[in-house]
């Protein structure tokens, strides 16, 4: 009676085998997923993300982190001492051109991860760029990109109203090569929309 059980359960055991191994292969093929990358809306392209030798990389990234809202992307393209210039036509002070630094509370790394939060579906449709010039004259080699861009931010789950947004405009962007990695990065970008 005891070499009867054991066989049966040995043929269950043994014919389970082949039922759990394919349970087991379908879960680890679908769960190549990245269940915490942001949504993709709108049929966006994912564009890999490239290693920044060149600058034409870190335009790639740029666009990349805005096109997916991804904030550690964004915050590599960014040089330590980055600055964003922009010129406020109705500011009450009078000053017409304002500087925002990187990092702190105001800095641009919090404004766009603040946008990155609020719109759920942001685009770059038209992303033309043109060399300016390459500055040889530094002890680190500078480029200089003019872009025109356009920009479309929709909210789409209300957060802010089902805001959507547009904007058409010129702008510099100042790039350097980074001496610790060789790598690039922006170092300025100066939006002349509104001159």
């Amino acid at each position: 009676m005891c070499v009867t059980v054991q066989r049966e359960y040995a043929r269950v055991r043994y014919t389970r085998l082949p039922v759990l191994l394919l349970l087991l292969s379908v879960g680890l093929l679908s769960s190549c997923t990245n269940p915490f990358s942001p949504p993709e809306i709108g049929g966006a392209q994912l564009l890999p993300i490239l290693q920044q030798t060149s600058v034409a990389a870190v335009l790639n990234n740029f666009r990349y982190a805005y096109e997916n809202r991804d904030i550690d992307v964004y915050e590599n393209v960014l040089d330590p001492d980055f600055v964003f210039f922009y010129f406020d036509p109705e500011r009450i002070e009078g000053i017409d051109r304002v500087l925002v630094p990187r990092d702190g509370p105001s800095g641009d790394l919090e404004r766009t991860r603040r946008m990155f939060e609020v719109f759920d579906d942001i685009r770059l449709p038209t992303w033309d760029s043109t060399n300016a010039y390459l500055d040889t004259t530094l002890s680190y080699p500078r480029e200089v990109r003019r872009i025109a861009f356009r920009l479309e931010v929709r909210d789409l789950d209300g957060d802010f109203n089902y805001e959507s947004i547009e904007a058409n405009g010129d702008a510099l962007f100042f790039f350097r090569q980074t001496p610790s990695d060789g790598l690039w990065r922006m170092v300025r970008w100066e939006d002349l929309s509104n001159q």
